[in-house]
């Protein structure tokens, strides 16, 4: 076997069985099956209980307001129960009071909850009492019902949604909490690795056995086949949960966002290994490059700071892309090799990626991978021999520059 397969079994290897890999396994295996376990076994309706103390002559229909507030629990008390109901919302035991008066026949709400409001018990009540205020105005003024009614008619409005994929900002949202992970946990992990190396010396003897760019190759790809088997793993505890009827699959979401099982087909998966592949790839190698240059683990956070500011940029961007995916920063991030893995196949997975972007948008990355690891692999050559120096920006120029007697 060439030196190149050698070292990639050995790192291949070693990452399989770190303790790192298999509990991080283990265990993201276990809270997907926890997660659809408890939405399977625990999603019973949620009650919202409030309480109303109605101190004004209008009346509260309780079954309008439950054909609105779904799992409502209704309570109507007195008066003088305000302040022992007011503690009730601190100590969370009701969610909502409703104080209800009357000033000048104009019904006014006064509406307590712990932290945060809900719009749905404002909205509820406002449609349960206006339509009474508007009687008793009409009364008073003698205007008929059905002008009345003219006046308030409601607009209708027909929702016609035109892009092609419903259902898709599942699949977008866990590719990108995917990539974000998978780029955080083996790209520093390379990182570390290679710094680690130098620091005990080991990389003295490895560069004596071994051509240091085949060192470079075989812990990026190394790092890749072992993420993708961990990516398997994840799918395949998701399939388990399936299997044992824990996925409605007309209701299935992530975090509220709708996942459609049946986009997932043959083309999909090939696009996301791509894409996953790739965009690993740009990040790996800037990580193995930086962590060649620098011979203390402690300085490692001062130099790989920049990537993770682009990884950062990434995520921001895949999140926009989610909620604009035709905006122009989204456009130009299609192209840009260091967010197009997240952007472009979460446009592609929205429906709003072309063909012709499809291709464009992967031979430019190809490309640029292309160009990463010409100048990663002269940086890493000439940066696994430094020793001592503290790293400054400025040497990466001198490294880049490749002689021909290194040419390997």
């Amino acid at each position: 076997m060439n030196p190149l397969g050698t070292a990639f079994l050995f790192h291949f290897r070693e990452q399989l069985r770190s303790k790192g890999f298999r509990i991080t396994s283990i265990v993201m295996s276990a809270v997907i099956l926890g997660f659809f376990a408890y939405n399977h076994f625990m999603s019973k309706e949620e009650e919202v209980m409030i309480s109303v103390i109605n101190n004004s002559s209008y009346e509260v229909n309780e079954d309008a307001l439950g054909k609105m507030i779904d799992g409502l629990k209704y309570k109507e008390v007195k008066a003088d129960q305000l302040d022992a109901e007011k503690e009730k919302i601190k100590e969370q035991d009701i969610d909502h009071l409703i104080v209800i008066d009357e000033k000048d026949s104009l019904p006014v709400l006064n509406y307590s909850y712990h932290r945060y409001p809900d719009p749905n018990v404002i909205y509820a009540f406002s449609t349960i009492l206006q339509p009474q205020y508007l009687q008793k105005v009409a009364a008073e003024h003698s205007i008929s019902q059905e002008a009345v009614g003219d006046l308030f008619a409601t607009i209708p409005v027909e929702k016609n949604m035109l892009a092609e994929n419903n259902g898709s900002l599942g699949i977008v949202y866990v590719f990108i909490f995917l990539m974000y992970t998978f780029i955080i946990m083996f790209g520093q992990g390379i990182a570390m690795s290679i710094t680690g190396e130098k620091s005990t010396r080991v990389m003295e003897v490895m560069i004596t056995k071994i051509k240091p760019v085949y060192m470079l190759f075989a812990k990026v790809l190394s790092n890749l086949a072992a993420g993708l088997i961990q990516v398997s793993i994840f799918f395949l505890a998701g399939y388990l949960a399936y299997l044992l009827g824990w996925i409605n699959t007309d209701q299935l979401s992530i975090f509220g966002f709708s996942f459609d099982l049946s986009q997932i087909d043959a083309a999909l998966i090939i696009i996301f290994m791509f894409f996953f592949a790739c965009g690993y790839l740009v990040y790996a190698l800037c990580y193995a490059a930086l962590g060649s240059v620098i011979s203390r683990t402690e300085d490692l956070g001062s130099v790989v700071g920049p990537v993770m500011m682009l990884v950062m940029g990434a995520l921001m961007v895949g999140i926009k892309t989610m909620m604009d995916p035709t905006g122009a920063l989204v456009t130009f991030a299609t192209y840009f090799p260091f967010f197009s893995p997240i952007v472009a196949f979460s446009k592609y997975v929205m429906g709003e990626l072309s063909t012709a972007e499809l291709i464009g948008s992967g031979a430019v990355l190809v490309a640029s991978i292309m160009l990463i690891v010409y100048l990663a692999s002269s940086i890493y050559v000439k940066g696994v021999m430094v020793y001592g120096e503290k790293f400054k920006w400025s040497q990466l120029g001198e490294m880049m520059k490749k002689e021909k007697s290194q040419n390997l």
